[in-house]
């Protein structure tokens, strides 16, 4: 049987099918051939070392690699589309379908070959499954503080994360406050802290 993954992926190629023993030959070839254009790749490790050698790499140099080079390089975790994804998701299965969607690349044809396609968002979203939850902490004055996600604004929005946002406003009650921080500066951090968390999340800042 196919799994959901798989039914999606048929559905976008216009496959009205779900039975795999159903499937005709060339569906069969469509369906599991991604065509994946290695040229095309865009996706980047992350490591936090700040080492400028290694924003531009070439891999697969070795002799078990068969001549499989490809340029790429590293970025620091907070410029992950996976940072943006923890910063702005919901729940566990709001965080699964937008890790599903991230595009690693395209195929020869110049469509987009998503991490759904390769059948790893569930594995990806097992591996944040603990990254979800919001650290608590305790600053000088023995305050609590919420510290989850940090994507820079100048690439992403640059908020702390909603489900960091949600959960402190809960604790607080209706007779308390919680201030969140949005990066860089009003134009770029707090412009995308209205425009992007506020819309999506429906929460409403008192006081700027």
């Amino acid at each position: 049987s196919l799994v959901i993954s798989m039914l999606r992926r048929l559905q976008k190629l216009g496959i009205d099918k779900s039975d795999p023993s159903q499937l005709t030959p060339p569906e069969r070839s469509r369906f599991a051939r991604l065509d994946i254009d290695p040229a095309s790749v865009t996706w980047r490790r992350v490591m936090d070392t700040n080492d400028r050698y290694l924003r531009e790499i070439e891999t697969g140099l070795g002799p078990e690699e068969k001549g499989r080079t490809h340029r790429t390089g590293f970025d620091i975790t907070v410029a992950s589309e996976i940072m943006a994804i923890l910063a702005l998701t919901t729940s566990l299965a709001d965080m699964r379908e937008r890790l599903g969607a991230m595009v690693i690349g395209t195929n020869h044809q110049g469509e987009a070959i998503t991490s759904e396609y390769l059948g790893v968002a569930g594995a990806l979203t097992v591996l944040m499954k603990d990254a979800i939850k919001p650290n608590l902490m305790q600053t000088l004055e023995g305050t609590p503080a919420l510290v989850h996600a940090g994507p820079f604004a100048n690439i992403a929005h640059g908020q702390s994360s909603i489900l960091a946002d949600r959960i402190a406003l809960k604790l607080v009650g209706p007779d308390g406050y919680v201030i969140t921080e949005s990066g860089f500066g009003a134009d770029i951090g707090m412009e995308k802290f209205f425009d992007i968390e506020c819309r999506y999340s429906g929460l409403i800042p008192s006081v700027v």
